[in-house]
């Protein structure tokens, strides 16, 4: 089979693997509807960014919720030229996807048609592709940029012409901008320029190209008054919570990424083998450049970022550590190098992979679709009814800030920068932290707010307010908690609340179950 004709069925196999997972959300939604809340956060930053120039969850003030600014950014132009439609993200990743495949067969074309057709697939499959078009998140934009970050990063050890830099440099930036996490291997790709080829103006410029957007985005909230990083990258990272919690939570990453851990074995089996002729720590580097400084990004990713989360930190790891490994195992696959236990070894850890990341997936992604539908879709409606342009305290902010035009106070932090600053020493978990009480107390009475909808486990609501009743999902999988509590912030609102849950409650899917406190 020609590997053209390769390259055509495995387009046609990503697209009946969408349409496959589209027809089984909208069979129980309706519509397609997003596996996580965070991709209406983009949306809605997007869309109040178009129409009213903010930056924010809500077009009422600034917000450093995104942690993607390019992504939004993006996602905001084209919702200025073509209108706001919230299947934007679905259409951008799609094509952002089908350029990942064509860029790969470009690369791949040049190897035996079983390393061509193994690996295609795999970037498909291992990824999953389908599932990161359908997140509506940054994470296909970012593989791809990475993608040919580092492939003009090889052209360009290979050919040593300013232009192959400057496809570099720019390719650096836009990584970046998708993706903080991008510095990790730029940061070693500067290492290897510096240290390596003795390249120091260019090591250094590349670094600063960089780190532009970083730069940029970071003055930009600071003048507005929030975090040189984006609020997400404050409450979630792992820097500051002591060398227990440091080294707990490199464990768990550790846990989460086990599928790439599995691939790293035979990148590592690479450098390896490759370098067992070189007597030199500096032959042995610039034989391996590229899978050396893939390597390193792992590294310096698993101990300061995050895994998991429906697989999608990681998803970018997988796709460059194939494209690293796949001249390694062309070489393996024509009996170049190696022998049948290595070969066979190679073929194993690929399926384990295949096994843990996509066959969990064809069941897990139409679940996590079903549980945002049952809790922030309903959640947003019911806003919507009541609420939407009201002020509404929240803790899980993407859907109901993006289908109405409410006024909000985030308790978990990553729309109100005032929570942000109170939360960032609780290290990403939920405490019974006094100061956050006391300023929801305060904020809640002062600006009128009128409703607030909250996971309880995440912080405590002020005595003053009045529980009314909840909304609870079945077969959780995705959502930060089973139950979403209703309270009434004024007692003279009590009784209007009890009933508009009532009434609502003759609307919602079967499934979701709402109880009203008499």
């Amino acid at each position: 089979m020609k590997k053209n004709i390769i390259l055509i069925i495995i387009i046609l196999f990503l697209g009946l693997l969408i349409f496959y997972n589209i027809y089984l959300v909208t069979g129980f939604a309706g519509r397609f509807i997003y596996p996580l809340d965070d991709a209406y956060i983009h949306l809605s930053m997007a869309k109040n960014f178009a129409e009213s120039s903010v930056w924010g969850i809500t077009h009422y003030e600034f917000s450093s919720t995104t942690s993607s600014p390019l992504f939004t950014f993006l996602l905001a132009i084209l919702i200025k030229v073509f209108g706001n439609w919230e299947y934007i993200p679905l259409v951008a990743n799609s094509t952002a996807g089908l350029f990942l495949i064509l860029v790969s067969h470009h690369y791949l074309r040049r190897f035996s048609k079983t390393t061509y057709l193994v690996f295609l697939s795999s970037i498909v499959l291992l990824m999953p592709l389908h599932l990161m078009i359908m997140t509506g998140m940054e994470h296909v934009f970012h593989t791809l940029l990475m993608v040919l970050a580092l492939l003009a990063f090889q052209k360009y050890t290979e050919t040593d012409t300013p232009r192959n830099f400057s496809n570099l440099a720019l390719l650096s930036i836009l990584a970046t901008g998708f993706r903080y996490e991008s510095l990790f291997f730029i940061f070693f790709i500067c290492v290897y320029l510096f240290f390596i080829r003795k390249e120091y103006v260019k090591g250094v410029v590349l670094g600063l190209f960089a780190i532009t957007p970083v730069l940029i985005y970071g003055w930009i909230s600071v003048q507005h008054g929030s975090f040189f990083l984006p609020n997400s990258l404050i409450l979630k990272g792992n820097t500051n919570d002591g060398l227990a919690g440091f080294l707990t939570r490199v464990a768990g990453n550790a846990y989460r990424g086990i599928s790439v851990l599995v691939l790293l074995l035979i990148l590592m089996i690479q450098i390896v083998l490759k370098s067992k002729n070189q007597n030199q720590i500096v032959d042995k580097i610039s034989k391996n450049a590229v899978p050396v400084v893939v390597f390193c990004g792992f590294a310096v990713h698993l101990l300061f970022a995050n895994f998991g989360w429906l697989i999608r930190y990681e998803a970018y790891f997988v796709v460059v550590i194939l494209f690293a490994i796949a001249p390694f195992a062309d070489e393996l696959f024509q009996n170049k190098i190696g022998n049948r236990l290595l070969k066979f070894a190679m073929i194993i850890l690929l399926f384990i992979t295949f096994s843990i990341r996509f066959l969990p997936m064809l069941k897990n992604q139409p679940i996590a679709s079903k549980n945002i539908f049952d809790q922030q879709i309903q959640l947003a409606d019911f806003l919507h009814q009541y609420y939407r342009n009201g002020k509404v305290i929240a803790n899980d902010i993407g859907a109901i800030t993006y289908f109405n035009n409410i006024h909000l106070l985030d308790t978990y932090g990553l729309g109100s920068i005032e929570v942000a600053k109170l939360r960032k020493e609780d290290h990403g978990k939920f405490t019974d932290n006094k100061e956050l009480q006391a300023y929801v107390y305060n904020t809640a009475r002062l600006q009128d707010f009128e409703v607030a909808l909250v996971f309880d486990e995440w912080v405590k609501m002020p005595d003053y307010f009045t529980k009314v009743g909840t909304l609870t999902i079945q077969n959780n999988y995705m959502s930060g908690g089973t139950t979403v509590s209703f309270y009434a912030i004024k007692k003279d609102h009590t009784d209007k609340l009890r009933n508009q849950l009532a009434e609502f409650s003759k609307h919602t899917p079967k499934d979701v179950l709402i109880n009203i406190i008499k």
